[in-house]
């Protein structure tokens, strides 16, 4: 019960920036991060947990298009000189390396405005609360990071997945649990499953930046060292880490009933995320 997420949300998301009337230079900056290539898991998680819960068909389209501007607008942010440095995303030069820093900030800021703006869409007071308290979550994440990557500060093992749970957590967290909010359960239990897939998805992501190359990751490799970037591989080594990812990836399945978000989750838990 596999669930792609069809050309129509890619079509979406460049119809609707280019709608906005903006600046050639803005227009291009914010298309250039959205279709970069990747997995778009975001959107699939939001199109499966629609599809489990009956939810109609043409709002889960559009808070799927939501999850992934947010999406974009936060690796535009996290790829500039002052937050993580890197030059590369997905194999191609960062946004503010085409585009430089202040229109690639301007691109970022506006994806997160078209986001929140497009989820308000679904008319459902539940789902455009999560939304914004998502963002909110995920720029705490990453102020997180930024101060626990400053020379001198050690942070403990608990701090570290806390900013997990805001910077990579909060984004999984809505996308899976949107279901159930907009059929008017309770979605708490699939709210902590994402969290912990954000979890795991991070510590896999730390592990991969010591261990592969360029051409696996598609990004600098050895960046978090280089920037004394905060990371559970930086405090408990990989192989620890590696066991602390399996047994956080062992509970996020219990927590999901089988359906097309379950098929989706265990697919991409099992095969290499990057």
């Amino acid at each position: 019960m596999k669930v792609k997420v069809t050309k129509e949300i890619e079509d979406m998301i460049e119809q609707t920036i280019k709608q906005l009337g903006l600046s050639p230079k803005l227009e291009a900056a914010t298309l250039y991060t959205l279709k970069l290539p990747g997995k778009r898991l975001r959107p699939r998680f939001v199109m499966a947990s629609a599809r489990d819960f009956d939810v109609d068909e043409n709002i889960a389209i559009k808070v799927a298009c939501a999850t992934e501007m947010m999406h974009a607008g936060s690796l535009i942010h996290d790829d500039l000189p002052a937050i993580d440095n890197d030059d590369y995303r997905r194999g191609q030069p960062s946004n503010h390396m085409i585009f430089g820093e202040d229109v690639a900030i301007m691109a970022g800021d506006l994806l997160f405005s078209v986001a929140g703006y497009i989820c308000a869409e679904s008319k459902n007071n539940d789902v455009i609360k999560a939304f914004t308290q998502t963002l909110i979550e995920l720029v705490d994440g990453e102020t997180r990071d930024i101060i626990m990557s400053k020379k001198g500060y050690e942070p403990s093992e608990s701090e570290i997945l806390q900013m997990y749970r805001g910077k990579t957590g909060a984004l999984f967290a809505f996308s899976f649990s949107f279901g159930p909010m907009m059929a008017g359960l309770d979605p708490s239990s699939y709210k902590e499953a994402g969290y912990e897939f954000g979890t795991y998805f991070q510590i896999q992501d730390d592990i991969l930046d010591v261990t592969a190359t360029f051409e696996q990751i598609g990004k600098t490799p050895k960046k978090d060292i280089v920037e004394n970037k905060a990371t559970i591989v930086k405090i408990m080594g990989i192989d620890k880490a590696q066991k602390l990812a399996e047994d956080t990836r062992s509970m996020i399945l219990s927590k999901i009933n089988k359906g097309f978000l379950y098929d989706e989750i265990k697919e991409m838990l099992f095969s290499q995320i990057t």
